[in-house]
């Protein structure tokens, strides 16, 4: 995965929003709303038709992406990227950027779905990122960030689960204003040389209007945070994406073909259920599955010398871990 990045990231005629002062001393709903605030005016966040922060980020090509995968609540992986190398010092300095590929929330690993005090304690972690280093934290939507009681893993009601554990310790005003930075969020991102989503390409394809104004077609959102990669090169179901897909959405958004799509989301196979990272899916050319909680090496993506690399912020190497 030694391509350099070179090429640009297209034009566009929106306007993002401009940064809002932070009030210091927030807590509960009153400090998610201000959270909310800075998701809404993220530079390179573009406007939809209406006015309203849309769905597509361009991100700033300054700066330098930590590109984090999925979580879903280990705070020790979270820690242990965010001081990994020289990551901090250049989110102190504004030379990095963050962003997370989302699913910061529910434990996944077998035998703790239904513990939730670790989802109530990672977001908080969140908030205080994003209100530490504001203006430099992307979060992409993912189908974890919910409270809707369809979303369930071996069985368990996860999304209802972690709104009854935030209710008990914060009250009604805080779940709400969660739900909102639920819905505050973008749900793509277009960088220097590289793509990101949550779960894969949409069927079909989709263009830049669609998804800065993703909020009108409810389907294309839904595939964005809920697609599985057809890792069996059969016909796909409904809920799959090929690689067909993949390169229709980069033609769609006038990008190059070896323009790195990555996504989080999908099961790991081969070495990626030991350390977290699938590079070339199943033979597709710079696609490639983040996955930074349990069991995994705490990998991220970030770009160095004008060259896209994967590195671990845990050197040994993990035992394999449960990722359904």
């Amino acid at each position: 995965m030694a391509r350099r990045i070179a090429h640009g990231t297209g034009a566009t005629t929106s306007q993002p929003a401009s940064q809002p002062a932070i009030k210091p001393g927030l807590t509960g709903a009153l400090k998610i709303r201000q959270v909310i605030e800075l998701v809404q005016s993220m530079p390179g966040r573009l406007k939809n038709t209406a006015g309203e922060p849309g769905g597509l980020i361009m991100f700033p090509p300054a700066k330098r992406p930590i590109i984090i995968g999925d979580l879903h609540a280990n705070r020790k992986n979270l820690r242990d990227i965010l001081v990994h190398e020289n990551n901090q010092a250049d989110l102190e300095s504004g030379a990095a950027a963050c962003i997370f590929l989302g699913d910061i929330l529910h434990d996944d690993q077998t035998g703790h779905m239904k513990e939730m005090q670790s989802s109530v304690e990672i977001f908080d972690d969140l908030l205080d990122i994003f209100l530490k280093y504001p203006g430099q934290i992307y979060y992409i939507r993912g189908n974890h960030d919910s409270f809707d009681e369809r979303l369930r893993k071996s069985g368990i009601s996860q999304g209802v689960e972690c709104k009854n554990a935030m209710l008990a310790a914060h009250g009604p005003a805080y779940v709400e204003a969660v739900n909102d930075f639920f819905l505050s969020l973008p749900v793509f991102v277009i960088g220097q040389g590289f793509v990101i989503t949550h779960a894969g390409p949409t069927r079909g394809g989709l263009s830049r209007d669609e998804l800065i104004n993703i909020k009108n077609y409810p389907e294309k959102l839904h595939q964005l945070m809920w697609n599985r990669v057809n890792e069996f090169h059969g016909n796909p179901s409904l809920k799959e994406y090929g690689e067909k897909d993949l390169r229709l959405v980069l033609d769609l958004l006038d990008l190059p073909a070896d323009t790195h799509f990555i996504v989080g989301h999908n099961p790991l196979w081969n070495d990626g259920n030991k350390v977290g990272v699938w590079q070339n899916v199943i033979g597709m050319k710079n696609h490639h599955i983040l996955y930074s909680g349990s069991g995994s090496r705490a990998p991220y993506f970030t770009i160095e010398d004008g060259v896209l690399v994967c590195k671990f912020a845990i050197s040994q190497q993990p035992e394999v871990y449960y990722y359904g």
